[in-house]
């Protein structure tokens, strides 16, 4: 009779799903660090928060643990938002072309091509609005009263851009404006249009002939637009020397005042200017590749475009070759001053120094390598760094953020690291050091009465444990799915994060 024989138990097999169970239901306190990146990750950060960061990073937010207070979130690359406590806030829409900003109880916003707006408070506690939406809708709100207009068949508005009132009735055949106690009407714009009152009496017939006169100030014909042009400006008198100027547009234009002189040819190829009396002169043959320009100004042009240009101005120093690769430039102006060299769009550099505190600065960028960044004693950095474009928060924030392998922040109160997709984390700052390589090990150190705690977490906080100094070896209780550390003791420190990750 043959034997058969019955399949023995595993222990150990049965004895780990036993464990992963009892880790199971042991799960991480709520508030307690979770590292599960590139799914999920939620970190008391050093400076005083709590950042979540989903999908590798392409959703992030932070909150200030005292009082749960939203400071920024993104949705790479679709928005992102940016509060301060008082209020102000500013929110991009990278992808759609949009924005909004409010700041000292104004508000601007604007989504291309479809929507701009502004909304401004008022001290008597009302406001003023203006709004322009596709398919031409106008909306203007001011002292509790909503006008509305469709652009182009009809609209009535008060104190709108920079005009007292603007009318306009199936544009272009009707339009009407007012304007420091002068009204323009037009018919048929830009065709047929007069202007009265304020001192000014203009009309024109486009483009065949046209006369602007304002008292004092001007007096104005042009012929056949463009091309015949004749202006007696600066009519005021006093201190001012009046100015006269013919075109022949675009072959030959002079322009005369006082000791000046300009001779146009060719507009805007060359051109000739000088000042007998200051000792001005300046050259254009033909713009804008070759200017030269001299005068007691203190401003000195050489300019010999695309290979090599020089500017000399009371504020500022700055030299090109084969522009606009290879460019050096000084500033020194009230506030600050500042060196740079940009050898674009492989290197970007610049050192800057405040007058009124003394701190320096540091910029550079090292296309498609690295970027470091230093203000004060704080430092920033990051690798690879993927936009090509001047100095901004808008691409770094919003697209080439996700694809860094490695970036960091340093300050005299906290230091934050973080790798490719947040595999990797620390954060040391708020009396604590925290490490994690994500699901799989967790380091915290802190201290208690001068003595270092060190805190371990393996395998998603199934196994945790803490060695002192003082009490020595102990096991924790398991966390999944970890590492489950709580919020550090101290609520915050003296610096303050400048960077979203």
């Amino acid at each position: 009779m043959p034997l058969t024989t019955r399949p023995l138990p595993a222990p150990p097999f049965w004895r780990l799903c036993s464990a992963v169970l009892l880790g199971l239901v042991s799960c991480a306190a709520s508030g307690a660090d979770v590292h599960l990146a590139p799914l999920y990750t939620r970190v008391s950060t050093a400076d005083g928060g709590t950042l979540v960061e989903v999908a590798g990073g392409l959703y992030r937010q932070h909150r200030r643990a005292a009082d749960d207070f939203l400071e920024w979130a993104t949705l790479a690359p679709l928005y992102g938002i940016e509060r301060q406590r008082n209020g102000d806030y500013v929110a991009e829409h990278p992808f759609l072309l949009g924005r909004t900003r409010h700041a000292a109880g104004e508000s601007t916003s604007y989504l291309v091509p479809l929507y701009l707006g502004w909304r401004r408070e008022e001290a008597n506690g009302g406001f003023r609005s203006l709004s322009f939406v596709l398919p031409g809708i106008i909306v203007r709100e001011k002292d509790a009263k909503t006008r509305v207009g469709w652009f182009p068949f009809w609209g009535h508005f008060e104190d709108i851009l920079t005009f007292d009132s603007a009318t306009f009735a199936l544009w272009p055949l009707y339009v009407s404006n007012e304007r420091t106690g002068r009204k323009s009407t037009h018919i048929l714009w830009p065709f047929f249009g007069w202007t009265k009152g304020g001192g000014e009496s203009s009309w024109h017939v486009f483009p065949l002939i046209a006369h602007a006169q304002w008292e004092d100030r001007y007096d104005r014909w042009y012929f056949l637009w463009p091309f015949f042009h004749w202006q007696h400006n600066y009519l005021g008198g006093g201190n001012e020397e009046p100015e006269r100027a013919w075109w022949f547009f675009p072959f030959l234009g002079r322009k005369e005042r006082g000791s000046y002189v300009s001779t146009t040819f060719l507009w805007p190829l060359f051109g000739f200017a000088r000042d007998t009396r200051s000792g001005f002169w300046a050259l254009d043959a033909p713009f804008p590749l070759v200017r030269l320009q001299r005068g007691p100004d203190g401003i000195v042009r050489t300019r010999f475009w695309p290979f090599y240009s020089h500017l000399e101005a009371e504020e500022q120093e700055t030299t090109s070759f084969l522009w606009p690769v290879f460019s050096k430039r000084h500033e020194d102006n009230a506030v600050f001053e500042r060196d740079g060299f940009y050898a674009i769009p492989f290197w970007q550099s610049w050192d800057k120094k405040e007058h009124a505190t003394g701190e320096t600065s540091r910029w550079r960028k090292l296309w498609p390598l690295m970027r470091y960044e230093r203000a004060g004693e704080w430092r920033n950095g990051a690798f690879p760094e993927l936009d090509p474009f001047f100095r901004n928060t808008l691409v770094p924030r919003h697209v080439t953020s996700f694809f860094y392998l490695w970036e960091w922040e340093d300050d005299p109160a906290f230091r934050r690291e973080r790798s490719f997709l947040g595999l990797y984390r620390r954060e040391s700052g708020r009396g604590e050091e925290r490490r994690s390589l994500s699901g799989l090990w967790a380091r915290r150190r802190y201290e208690v009465e001068g003595h270092t705690v060190r805190e371990t977490s393996l395998l998603f906080g199934l196994l945790r444990w803490r060695s002192s100094d003082e009490d020595g070896f102990s096991m924790l209780a398991p966390a999944f799915p970890g590492p489950g550390w709580p919020p550090p003791a101290d609520v915050g420190t003296p610096g303050e994060s400048r960077t979203f990750f």
